[in-house]
């Protein structure tokens, strides 16, 4: 794509990293080529555009997501390290960018104590205090008392916008995981999801506004078929690697991983992947799983542990699923 810059009289030329073998990168040489996400794109690939510039930029976070490399053998042999993580040694040519203008305090404070060590900042104090809009959950809130018992106190705690970090344990529900051809799943996981979803729609989120983030396609598939049986459209289900650059006023995060025999499987091993789950949250972020389970990956036990220390997770009570009917009448 061409653009034309009358405010500096220049002409800027976007593409993706391998649109180089375009005929006009033939006929031109460029002051400068700057790579967006560069930590995601493996080195052969970055490296093409920067040989049609006298100088480059690369912009990216190598705390997140390394490049797509399905290979294990090349993996092992450094395919997924990044350029933009190789140069990074030299540290001359490093600019550390900490004020972030996506996520409030909460969400900030999470990911600030599990990966950037504190360094984060919000970009304005606007940035920091903003949470979900919930014009209708007054209204909600009534209709659901009507339905509900004290012990269902956890689904106003969800809803409450202050509240823009929540853990929901589904230890006691139980939730197991179910392992098939198709992959592995949690249905009532799954259930809750969708349960979730509509909450907020009812209390006036935008559908376009809230994402779900699942780590096993399978998972995906089941809410996603949960929520077109309730007539739920415009919500972005997806997998953290899909999500990777985007963001959603709300995020609803499934673990799926729910078992006993120690079966702990490689999605949910990479710290980098949750730190993307995590940081696509602007204003609510809600995670589900169980805790026992999901305590036996380091990175996870970490997130945990400072939640549980935050007061951030909540116990979902025996028959909860049981529960959801009546309140989904609401």
């Amino acid at each position: 794509l061409l653009y034309s810059s009358s405010r500096w009289n220049k002409d800027l030329i976007a593409t993706t990293c391998m649109g180089i073998n375009h005929p006009i990168f033939t006929r031109r040489r460029f002051d400068f080529c700057i790579v967006d996400e560069a930590s995601q794109i493996s080195q052969p690939v970055c490296l093409g555009p920067l040989f049609y510039a006298s100088r480059f930029v690369l912009v990216g976070d190598h705390q997140q997501l390394p490049p797509l490399v399905q290979s294990a053998e090349a993996r092992d042999l450094g395919m997924n390290e990044s350029l933009f993580k190789r140069l990074e040694q030299n540290k001359e040519a490093v600019v550390q960018l900490t004020v972030q203008y996506r996520m409030n305090s909460q969400i900030m404070a999470v990911t600030n104590k599990l990966v950037y060590e504190g360094k984060l900042e919000c970009g304005s104090e606007r940035v920091g205090a903003a949470t979900v809009h919930l014009p209708n959950l007054k209204d909600l809130k009534l209709e659901m008392e009507l339905f509900t018992d004290c012990s269902e106190t956890w689904l106003k705690d969800i809803l409450e916008p202050s509240n823009a970090v929540c853990f929901l344990n589904t230890e006691k529900v139980p939730a197991p995981e179910t392992a098939d051809k198709g992959g592995v799943s949690n249905v009532t996981e799954a259930k809750l999801v969708s349960f979730l979803t509509s909450l907020f729609i009812k209390a006036g989120c935008k559908s376009c506004d809230i994402g779900i983030i699942a780590p096993y396609r399978q998972q995906l598939k089941i809410i996603s078929d949960l929520l077109a049986s309730s007539s739920i459209s415009n919500v972005e289900v997806n997998t953290v690697d899909k999500y990777q650059g985007r963001d959603k006023s709300v995020i609803i995060v499934s673990f799926v991983r729910s078992n006993t025999d120690g079966n702990l499987g490689d999605l949910l091993k990479d710290w980098r992947r949750l730190n993307v789950a995590i940081t696509r949250a602007k204003h609510k972020l809600i995670m589900l799983g169980c805790v026992p389970a999901l305590c036996r990956y380091l990175c996870l036990e970490s997130l945990i542990c400072y939640l549980s220390t935050e007061k951030k997770i909540l116990a979902l009570p025996t028959g909860t699923i049981e529960h959801l009917a009546l309140a989904a009448c609401v």
